[in-house]
């Protein structure tokens, strides 16, 4: 499992990388670097880059160079509006910044990483959430949000049933 994340680490950060020649430049100028990603609810993610090897793992990793402590809707959040909460890093915030700053300001498409690392069904679902949630802003009360997310998936999971007839 652990070859598993750390060869799609790898596909994501060399798609990054390819994407942009500038991408590129500014993860070469940043590597080696160490972090660590702490959702609420989940197990830490200890992420280890270097400009020949890409690491990722659930195991914990000496000389991080920063943290980030946040929610997994702050992190979608974070990539679909490209915009970097400070208070959610811990560390050495001027190289999660650039680093941050690199991964999203790259010219790849996040949707086409979805589909083509998670599959159609993930993309659309991300697509979803990216059009109706995160650019309108109109579904701030909780319940509003929760109906509108149960709304997608039985859409999702309408479409599923019709791709397998």
């Amino acid at each position: 499992m652990k070859n598993n994340f750390s060869g799609l680490i790898n596909n994501v950060i060399h798609d990054l990388e390819e994407a942009s020649p500038v991408t590129k430049a500014k993860l070469k100028e940043i590597y080696p670097i160490k972090f660590k990603v702490s959702l609420d609810g989940h197990k830490d993610i200890f992420i280890s880059l270097d400009e020949d090897k890409k690491e990722i793992s659930f195991s914990k990793v000496s000389g991080i160079n920063f943290e980030i402590r946040s929610t997994l809707s702050e992190c979608i959040s974070l990539l679909i509006n490209k915009k970097i909460n400070k208070e959610i890093i811990f560390g050495d915030i001027e190289l999660a910044i650039v680093f941050i700053n690199s991964i999203i300001k790259s010219d790849i498409d996040l949707i086409f990483l979805i589909d083509k690392y998670l599959g159609n069904f993930p993309a659309a679902f991300a697509h979803l959430i990216k059009e109706k949630l995160f650019i309108h802003n109109q579904y701030n009360n909780k319940s509003e949000l929760q109906s509108k997310l149960r709304s997608l998936s039985i859409r999702l999971d309408r479409l599923e049933a019709m791709n397998n007839l």
